[in-house]
């Protein structure tokens, strides 16, 4: 690049016993002269901060290998535009051109294109050492730093890579959803008919030709293979919260890529979020249902076990607020759950033993040996339930025949049958709304403590 530094030049003492007005015009040139040049000093410390930029343009370029083309076209744009340049300033202003004349123009070359030049071969060939292209320690501390060429391409390539993994996720997505549908269809076609789908069969059910019907089918599982594979350090990872709970880790990443499966059937890639973010509750969920399930051997509901977790992390958290442990009413508060579910949930068995288990040594006795067999009646219960039947029915002799009748058939005091309203109602061939004044009318009678005092020792004894 060059720069038009114009010279000013001393008025020499013949010069000066010239007209006044003639200095006056050479006075007011000179100052001219003088702010133009501090316009070309700013210009140039202005420079000095586009060098970075300039680096980190060169080396893009360098990468790419259109360096030399981008220098060629440089020169030739240079060339013409400083053509241009002074060929305006000479023709634009003619009072500041004859004044240029009389004092005179100096052209000189700048050495500024010649150190940019060696700064850019130094550049590309040692790209890892920015010292010899970064610009003095004075414009360092007075200019904030800025990114290099390889932070903004490593910026750029990991940008392209996670645009790249997203755009696979939702197709390979769609693909395991499609062939969800079509493996949909044929369990219908075979809960229908009783025997398995021809081929032929499934493709005429689903719409399509044998032939796309196969590529469809293979591409997707593909897709399913291919969303397995890349999503299995996410299973290994949180199956680790699972383990000594009673469930294989081989078991649990099965459970876990059964949950992909299923939330890979339920993404919408247009509602902004990544696979990996959404998959992970599907994973867990049916991580956390296989253990629930298989851990106990008394199964207990999965909402009453989320329950009895709940419970103890609740129970652990206050024992390390307060220092002791909590009772029932602050578990409740903390959790949110009333006394009487706090108890069901505590009344279930953390630990299951077996009944053939030795009590101390070998040769000690069982728990076999020690526990009651309950569904086999003693002496004394038998006794107990021939008398309370015997109280009954005297009980039942003191009302009306009708109404005896009614609720022997409606508790099931004969037989140990119970029967409805409208099988009472048959019988005796009337309305059940009958049979209902009946029974209420022989309840009220019975209620009476005169009547009654005698059977309450026989409230905890079963017919």
């Amino acid at each position: 690049m060059y720069d038009q530094i114009d010279d000013i030049r001393m008025p020499s003492q013949d010069y000066t016993s010239t007209s006044s007005q003639g200095s006056h015009v050479k006075e007011k040139s000179r100052f001219n002269l003088l702010y133009k040049n501090l316009e070309k000093i700013e210009e140039i410390f202005f420079d000095e901060d586009l060098v970075t930029l300039e680096k980190d343009i060169l080396m893009q370029l360098g990468k790419i290998g259109a360096l030399q083309l981008f220098h060629v076209c440089l020169s030739r744009t240079l060339q013409t535009s400083i053509t241009t340049n002074y060929s305006t300033q000479l023709t634009n202003n003619p009072r500041e051109a004859e004044i240029d004349n009389q004092v005179g123009d100096v052209i000189v070359r700048s050495t500024k294109k010649e150190e940019r030049k060696s700064r850019r071969e130094r550049s590309l060939e040692k790209p890892g050492k920015t010292s010899a292209v970064m610009p003095s320690s004075k414009t360092i501390s007075n200019y904030p730093r800025r990114a290099t060429g390889s932070t903004v391409g490593n910026l750029s390539k990991s940008r392209i890579r996670r645009h790249n993994v997203a755009r696979n996720e939702a197709e390979m997505s769609i693909r395991v959803k499609d062939v969800a549908e079509l493996e949909k269809i044929r369990t219908k076609l075979e809960a229908e008919s009783g025997q398995v789908a021809s081929f032929r069969r499934w493709a005429e059910a689903a719409g399509i030709a044998e032939k796309v019907l196969q590529q469809r089918l293979h591409y997707g599982w593909f897709c399913r293979d291919r969303l397995l594979r890349s999503t299995h350090s996410l299973i290994v990872y949180l199956a680790r919260n699972y383990r000594g709970l009673g469930i294989s880790l081989e078991d649990l990443y099965q459970a876990g890529k059964v949950g992909v499966l299923q939330g890979a059937e339920r993404f919408d890639h247009m509602r902004g979020y990544k696979f990996s973010t959404y998959v992970q509750y599907w994973i867990r969920k049916s991580m956390s249902s296989l253990v629930e399930n298989h851990s106990r051997v008394i199964q207990i509901p999965v909402t009453l076990s989320r329950r009895i977790n709940k419970i103890k992390k609740a129970r652990r958290t206050l024992y390390n607020v307060h220092g002791r442990y909590p009772d029932e009413d602050e578990i409740a508060r903390f959790c949110g759950l009333s006394l009487a579910k706090l108890r069901l949930a505590n009344q279930c068995p953390s630990i299951v033993g077996s009944v053939d288990q030795r009590i101390g040594d070998n040769f000690s006795p069982k728990y076999m040996e020690f526990t009651p067999d309950t569904s086999i009646e003693t002496p004394e219960e038998f006794i107990l339930r021939q008398r309370m039947k015997k109280d009954l029915y005297e009980l039942l002799q003191g009302l009306h025949s009708r109404e005896s009748q009614v609720l022997v058939l409606r508790y099931g005091l004969w037989d140990g049958q119970c029967r409805s309203l409208q099988e009472i109602a048959n019988i005796f061939k009337c309305t059940k709304e009958w049979i209902r004044k009946i029974e209420q009318s022989a309840l009220t009678k019975l209620r009476d403590e005169d009547v009654n005092k005698g059977l309450s020792q026989y409230l905890n004894l079963q017919l």
